[in-house]
């Protein structure tokens, strides 16, 4: 999970005296789990019906509901650069001479919560502003003046180095016990900056962002989901989800999987399945057991992506088969955009209490960056609320974004099978396959969302079967009768 920032934030809570209870609410369920989740299910199979019956024709490819010019760009795109690499000189100090310990320093934050999930939810929801405030770009460009790259990409190479570095990105966030820990922090941010400096200069600052850099190629991806982009000097405006119908797509199959079995296995790591998993591992391998469980952990992860994978090719291969006239390997990359809703579906389900809350600590720790004792803003006694979301909104908010990032997926899906068969019946026969995975998808990443915020307490049976009028209520599991109740 994004623990690390998120054990840094608590550590402030703590000492401020917050009311602690906020993170371990639970919300009462008025109906059992089994019922949203059928219910949720049933949503996506209904939609993939109503998209057979009013999507007849693919339409036209992305298009822009409205353009506006933005004019002359170069000040403020200098200006964010600035910023972006003033940000990431912050964070290289911080982890040189600031506070050792993560809740008084501001990297962890600004790395794994403003940066990590905050950026993501901005780029998914509003617009993309990695390629503005890119503090890697904007070095590359102000310090290597040569111009052409002296290599080309290797074709045969592809964009497996951003899926490598995205998923060792995604096992520093779940299993690398010291990423909070501003030093260690510093350093793998350092050793980026050199490995990201030295790819834009042999292979050219567009080359190294689309097959290499996993940020650039993350956000991108996220950002073809948002109603806003710009386009050289042109803002677009366009429906949420327009920018992932037709046209060039910016991610590579396996780095889609990668975001959705990243994410899904970073909250499978607070269900009590895990520790289920966690307690079996410990006995049945005790020599790879470790107290942070970095092994299990990494394990995990890697299990999680070869399994989504695998079941993404297969559900492809069986579309393919259906379908008739294209390859498995067409029908995959054809598919793969119309799985970003869901990417940034559970993104916004797993992080919608989780950033409203944690980004407060940005509020203190901005008055004091090093952990020095300074109050350079007036804000470093900030109190933050952490019962600002309460696990009933949560939850809501989790399930509607599920089921709704799964519908869009759905009729994406489709209408990229009538692109690709004229044919209306091949292409409902094609977008079987996957729209099975995707309502089996819907039904486990509810049930991920709900153990940890929600449960489910049937009514007493005294209220189903009828009681005397002058009989006492029954005490609740775990209490004691009352003295008063005792003593009639």
């Amino acid at each position: 999970m994004i623990l690390h920032g998120a054990l840094a934030f608590c550590s402030v809570v703590a000492s401020s005296g917050a009311i602690a209870h906020g993170f371990g609410e639970r919300y009462d369920l008025p109906a059992p789990l089994g019922y949203f989740v059928a219910g949720a299910a049933a949503t996506v199979a209904l939609s993939f019906a109503v998209a057979i019956l009013t999507v007849r024709r693919a339409g036209s490819e992305a298009q822009p509901a409205a353009a506006f010019a933005l004019g002359a760009r170069s000040g403020t795109l200098l200006l964010s650069r600035m910023i972006g690499v003033a940000l990431l000189v912050l964070v290289l100090l911080a982890g040189a001479i600031g506070d050792p310990h993560p809740a008084k320093n501001l990297s962890p934050t600004l790395v794994w919560i403003l940066g990590w999930v905050g950026v993501a939810l901005l780029a998914a929801l509003l617009v993309d502003p990695w390629p503005a405030i890119d503090p890697w770009r904007a070095l590359h460009c102000w310090l290597d003046r040569k111009g052409a790259p002296s290599h080309p990409w290797p074709p045969a190479w592809g964009s497996k180095p951003a899926v490598a570095f995205f998923l060792f990105v995604a096992w520093l966030e779940v299993a690398d016990p010291l990423a909070a820990q501003p030093s260690h922090l510093a350093l793998l941010l350092l050793v980026w900056t050199v490995i990201s400096l030295a790819g834009m200069r042999r292979f050219g600052s567009d080359a190294w962002r689309a097959h290499a850099d996993p940020l650039a190629v993350y956000f991108a991806t996220l950002g073809r989901f948002a109603p806003f982009a710009v386009d050289g000097r042109r803002l677009l405006i366009r429906p949420w989800a327009r920018g992932l119908d037709g046209g060039a797509f910016p991610a590579s199959v396996a780095f889609v999987i990668a975001m959705l079995a990243t994410v899904l296995f970073d909250g499978l790591l607070g269900t009590q399945s895990w520790r289920f998993v966690d307690t079996w591992f410990a006995v049945a391998a005790p020599e790879w057991n470790d107290r942070d469980g970095v092994a299990l952990s990494t394990l995990g992860l890697v299990v999680c992506f070869a399994v989504f994978f695998a079941g993404y090719r297969a559900a492809c291969a069986a579309s393919a088969v259906l379908g008739k006239g294209a390859s498995a390997r067409a029908v995959e990359v054809l598919f793969a955009p119309s799985l970003v809703p869901i990417a940034v579906a559970y993104l916004v389900a797993h992080n919608f209490a989780y950033i409203l809350i944690q980004s407060q600590g940005a509020l203190a720790l901005a008055s004091d960056p090093f952990g020095f004792g300074w109050n350079l803003f007036g804000t470093a006694g900030w109190t933050p609320d952490i019962t600002l979301v309460g696990a009933r909104a949560n939850w809501y908010a989790a399930t509607v974004a599920i089921v709704a990032g799964h519908v869009l997926s759905v009729w994406l899906a489709h209408r990229a099978a009538l692109r690709a068969w004229i044919a209306p019946r091949r292409a409902i026969a094609a977008s079987v396959p996957l729209t099975l995975v995707m309502i089996g998808y819907t039904a486990v990443s509810l049930t991920i969302i709900a153990e940890p915020i929600t449960r489910y307490r049937a009514p007493d049976e005294s209220y189903s079967r009828g009681r005397p009028l002058n009989q006492p209520m029954p005490p609740a599991s775990g209490e004691n009768p009352s003295p008063l109740s005792s003593s009639v």
